[in-house]
């Protein structure tokens, strides 16, 4: 008896959720933070006694595909070592979302209530459906993008070439579809309601 029900609890977790990647609330959200360390405000690096000439400065980061370089720059400027160096990044001016030139994707066989367009950073999802979710999944880096609709279609996957977005994956879930969009990297991204759909913008 004790094994039967450890079985059904068992199989109850397995079938409990339609699907493994679905966020466990359901409300709109940006999950891309969860996978991006906080954006830099303002750091303030003591200097030692004594120090008076500031010769170089070094700065190590990490690219959009993981690796990690490193830029030198020369200064050979006086300094105060009292007072502490100050590194910060304003924020810089977001670019305008709808003035791009869009050019558009393959289409998808047998799909055509779902387009979807490119311009730099960002894309262009033509669509009457409404967009009920939408959250990150790392490793690699994908957008994930539900739609209301019960009418089925059939999986299917779009390879891109270069860019920021490199693949567009469309599947069916019972009651919604899913696309996922496939980034070359790691981005902080935002999505915005416009008239022909929605535009999923990488910053």
């Amino acid at each position: 008896m004790r094994k039967l029900c450890f079985s059904l609890l068992f199989a109850a977790s397995l079938f409990a959720r339609i699907n493994p990647f679905e966020p466990l609330d359901n409300n709109d959200r940006n999950d891309s933070t969860a996978f991006l360390p906080e954006r830099l405000k303002e750091e303030l690096i003591n200097l030692p006694a004594g120090a008076k000439t500031l010769k170089e400065i070094k700065i190590t980061h990490q690219e959009s595909d993981g690796s990690i370089s490193s830029t030198d720059r020369k200064i050979e400027k006086s300094i105060d070592w009292r007072s502490p160096l100050r590194v910060d990044q304003p924020s810089a001016a977001p670019s305008p979302r709808q003035t791009g030139v869009f050019t558009p994707i393959e289409s998808f066989e047998g799909v055509d209530r779902i387009a979807f367009f490119v311009a730099d950073d960002v894309m262009k999802l033509q669509t009457k459906d409404e967009l009920i979710r939408h959250f990150l999944l790392p490793r690699p880096s994908r957008v994930a993008l539900d739609f209301n609709s019960s009418i089925p279609l059939k999986p299917q996957t779009i390879k891109l070439d270069g860019g920021y977005f490199s693949q567009i994956e469309l599947s069916f879930h019972e009651t919604f579809y899913r696309a996922i969009v496939t980034l070359n990297g790691y981005y902080p991204y935002t999505i915005e309601r416009v008239s022909e759909g929605y535009l999923l913008g990488l910053n």
